[in-house]
């Protein structure tokens, strides 16, 4: 997960802080994905790679989003559930 926060801001050019929270529940177990039973029951691969995944979507985003908008309910998207 850090290493795809990290992505995110380096693609966005976002200059956050990231903390860790130890604190905090951690959720499931195994955030890794693991496409080997997809791969075995249906052939399938992904055709992207995440970091080019990740940018296509943000590109997506940023083009389909308005900013300030964005901007004025962020803290709260981020927390809410």
């Amino acid at each position: 997960m850090i290493d795809a926060a990290r992505m995110v801001c380096e693609v966005t050019g976002h200059k956050a802080e990231i903390k860790l929270r130890p604190d905090m529940p951690t959720g499931p177990l195994n955030r890794v994905a693991d496409n080997s039973l997809a791969k075995r029951l249906l052939g399938w691969e992904p055709s992207v790679l995440f970091r080019d995944g990740l940018k296509r979507t943000i590109d997506w985003y940023y083009a389909t989003k308005d900013r300030g908008e964005v901007k004025r309910v962020f803290s709260r998207m981020l927390t809410e559930r």
